[in-house]
Formats: C-alpha cells, sequence, structure tokens
C-alpha cells in the first residue's frame, strides 16, 4: 500500500505553463508535518495487507524544500520505518534539485524512489513551458540517484508547446539511454487558471487531440517495454476536482486513458494475425492473457467492430487462457 500525501506547489520555483497542481490533486491546504503521524495511522489501521506500506510525497517539488522542511516531514515518518510499518518513503522533484547534500539526508531517512519530473528532453520545450531546467539538469540528477542506488523514475508529457511528435519521440529514445526503473507519461492538458489556459484561449498553443496522444502514448510504451522499462501510469489519475466541469479546458483527457493506448497496440497486433487469413465461416477466435481481455475488446468493444468491418468477418470472439503470455495473442485455427 502507498499512504500519498500531496505537497502542491510546494517548493516549486517556477511557474510551469500546464500546472495548477491544486486542482489536479484536489488539495488546497499546505502539508503539516505535525499531522502526517495521525493521517498514517488512519491508513495502517485500515490495510489488510500482510506487506508493510510506503509514503509517498507528491505534487510539489520535495527536494527544493527547505532542508528543516524536508526533515521534518521526514522525521514524522521515521518512527513508523523504525516500528516496521512503513517499509521506505518514495518522492517527486525536479531535475536541478538533486545533488549529494540531499541524497545524503535522503538516504539517512530511508527514502527509496525519486521521480523527476523531466517532463522532455529538448530544452527549446522546457523553456516554452517555463519548467526552469534542462536537458542536462535531468542526465546529471539521473547519474547521481544511480549512483546512490536510489529507484528512479521519470516523468515525461507529450504534447507540451514547441514539441513535435518526433520531438516527443525523441525524448523517450534520450530516456530510454538514461536507464530509469519506470516512467509515467502525462499527456498535455490544458487546466483552468494555468498560463496554458491562456495561450490555448489565444490560439498560441493548440493540444493533441486524443487520436495523437493514444498514438504517441502506445509508441511510447512500446519502446519503453521493449528495453524492460515499465510505465506505471499513461494519464492523470482521476480526482473529485480534476472532474468538475470546467477543470480540464481542453486536450486529451480520458478516465481510462491507459486502456486506449493498450487497446491500439492490441488492435495493431490482432490486424497482424488476421492479416491474410481466410475464415470460410466468417468467424474468427483469438486468445489472450485474461489480463488482456479489456484492451483486446477496447472500449466499447471498438476493436471488434474495426475488425469486423476491415476483414469482413461477421464473428471475432476473444477467449482467455492463463497460457498464454500477458500482451500477446494466438489465433486459433
Amino acid at each position: 500500500m502507498i499512504i500519498p500525501f500531496f505537497i502542491p506547489h510546494a517548493g516549486c520555483p517556477h511557474q510551469c505553463v500546464f500546472c495548477n497542481q491544486k486542482k489536479i490533486t484536489g488539495q488546497h491546504e499546505s502539508l503539516d508535518a505535525t499531522r502526517l503521524p495521525q493521517k498514517i495511522n488512519e491508513y495502517l489501521k485500515n490495510d489488510s495487507s500482510d506487506y508493510p506500506a510506503q509514503i509517498a510525497f507528491y505534487g510539489g517539488s520535495f527536494t527544493a524544500l527547505l532542508l528543516d522542511t524536508q526533515k521534518s516531514f521526514l522525521e514524522a515518518v521515521r518512527p513508523f520505518i523504525r516500528s516496521g510499518q512503513i517499509k521506505s518513503i518514495r518522492l517527486s522533484t525536479r531535475p536541478d534539485r538533486i545533488s549529494r547534500e540531499v541524497l545524503d539526508l535522503l538516504s539517512e531517512y530511508h527514502v527509496e524512489t525519486i521521480e523527476l519530473g523531466a517532463q522532455s528532453m529538448n530544452d527549446r520545450v522546457l523553456m516554452l513551458s517555463g519548467r526552469g531546467h534542462t536537458e542536462a539538469d535531468t542526465v546529471h540528477a539521473v547519474t547521481l540517484l544511480e549512483e546512490y542506488s536510489f529507484t528512479v523514475g521519470l516523468q515525461l508529457m507529450p504534447g507540451l508547446p514547441g514539441d513535435s511528435a518526433n520531438g516527443f519521440l525523441n525524448t523517450v529514445n534520450k530516456a530510454i539511454a538514461l536507464k530509469p526503473d519506470f516512467v509515467r507519461l502525462y499527456p498535455t492538458l490544458v487546466i483552468k487558471d494555468t498560463p496554458l489556459e491562456e495561450l490555448y484561449h489565444t490560439g498560441r498553443y493548440t493540444p493533441l487531440s486524443f487520436d495523437e496522444a493514444v498514438s504517441l502514448c502506445r509508441d511510447a510504451l512500446t519502446r519503453f517495454e521493449e528495453k524492460g522499462i515499465e510505465v506505471i501510469r499513461i494519464g492523470l489519475q482521476p480526482t473529485e476536482e480534476l472532474l468538475k466541469p470546467g477543470t480540464i479546458v481542453a486536450g486529451p483527457y480520458h478516465p481510462s486513458f491507459r486502456q486506449h493506448v493498450e487497446s491500439s497496440i492490441f488492435l495493431d497486433k490482432m490486424r497482424a494475425v488476421l492479416t491474410g487469413k481466410v475464415f470460410p465461416e466468417h468467424k474468427a477466435v483469438i486468445v489472450v492473457n485474461p489480463t488482456d481481455i479489456s484492451a483486446s475488446i477496447g472500449q466499447q468493444r471498438s476493436n471488434i467492430g474495426i475488425l469486423k468491418k476491415e476483414f469482413s468477418i461477421r464473428d471475432i470472439i476473444i477467449l482467455s487462457d492463463h497460457n498464454i503470455p500477458k500482451k500477446t495473442l494466438k489465433l486459433t485455427e
């Protein structure tokens, strides 16, 4: 179990054009370190698993906080780590706020995983997005984190101002070269009360279409998985605040965005096994791993409808079999 704490905008020295963490996370109050133990105990009381939990600090730039502030949060968690109730801590931060001094501190307090808001590996895109850091900062940060044996995550955003499809896939390739342990993909959205909203309304920014975002994330997911790098999330986590009418002004949002991406991948795989085949009874049976049933069928059975039309097949049946490896499929004879 992950026990999340959000520190929206805390420590952030810049206003990124796309960012309104309070609307994204749904948290408007500052996090008070003295309240952490009570909330941790509430989570632990309702946890039925047999494994120690992990504390996560999301939303802001943890390592950009004053060192005393960082220590106050970490000290609040320390008793739970010593008791064995909490296994470790994970946090998110900026690439340009990673130093040996900070990493020495985090190592002392059992921080295990650090996610970097890299967003892009293109300096022009980073500048237009108001990030305030460079590609070189990300490379340097990952190098230090790996030296200290932290688990490293990268957050990337297709569709940022000034970016392109080829540009983002170049970012993906550069990220792969850094060999992170995992990645998150967040297609850029226009959120209310952000600089990007003004750029959008004045015609200076056009968000990705839904299909464009799915296509880019599909290509990125495929490339990362081919290199053994796990993509742990695609698309923003739905929150009550985020789903309020008007919060998302424009952009490729869907609460099940990842399923659309994975369905797109499976659609291509099914096309490949059906191409060149003859179906005298106008019926095809495809077998997948049980975990891939939804992705293969598609949202509202969209993949089935597309394939029936493309291949003039009356029935396409998807069956599950645990013996079929995940993310693969088999056409039965």
